[in-house]
């Protein structure tokens, strides 16, 4: 919005989604919504979330090291939460935990996604990693880990134990908290 004072926007857009994380998770038809916000605005603060995880995580892999659950957790909360349907990515790493990629393997719907076991022992090989942390999100906020969750954890697990790959952890991303398997027990 050129020339303009542009703080009543901002209010408006606030009040209308609640939050900062409100707005910059909503898509660019709800923005539109806001009096005063039109598509090239929509447009732009929908950018700012994946051009802030590209800057938080850098542009180099070797910046980025998952040596921790809570660094595991960080990466994937920015590329997880908020969005609208289940997606299921992975984050690659080598023998020091260090990045090595991160893909999203399956999008989904609003409440499941599906990921081959095989898929993920693929892409861990055509990578050649050492370990891998697989997350996915639960758009509705809760991420209590569902039947189908729990199976493919095991299954999994059982896969990498098979060809000696590192599986370090798969998360549920919820709103405001996050379900470890590694941290609970469950593998």
């Amino acid at each position: 919005i050129p020339r303009r004072d542009t703080k009543g926007f901002a209010k408006a857009l606030l009040g209308h989604f609640g939050s900062l994380a409100g707005v910059l998770d909503a898509d660019a038809e709800a923005l539109e919504d806001v009096p005063g916000v039109g598509p090239s605005a929509a447009t732009l603060i929908t950018l700012v979330r994946p051009l802030s995880a590209h800057l938080l995580h850098g542009k180099k892999p070797d910046r980025a090291s998952l040596k921790s659950s809570e660094a595991s957790v960080t990466f994937f909360r920015v590329r997880l939460k908020g969005l609208k349907n289940e997606e299921i990515h992975a984050a690659f790493v080598d023998a020091k935990n260090r990045l090595i990629a991160a893909e999203c393997l399956q999008k989904g719907v609003v409440d499941q996604s599906s990921v081959y076991v095989r898929q993920i022992i693929e892409r861990a090989l055509a990578h050649k990693a050492s370990g891998f942390v697989l997350a996915h999100n639960h758009p509705s906020g809760d991420p209590a880990p569902s039947t189908h969750d729990r199976e493919l954890t095991g299954a999994v697990k059982a896969a990498t134990d098979a060809v000696g790959i590192r599986f370090l952890d798969h998360l549920i991303i919820g709103d405001t908290t996050h379900y470890s398997f590694r941290g609970e027990g469950g593998m």
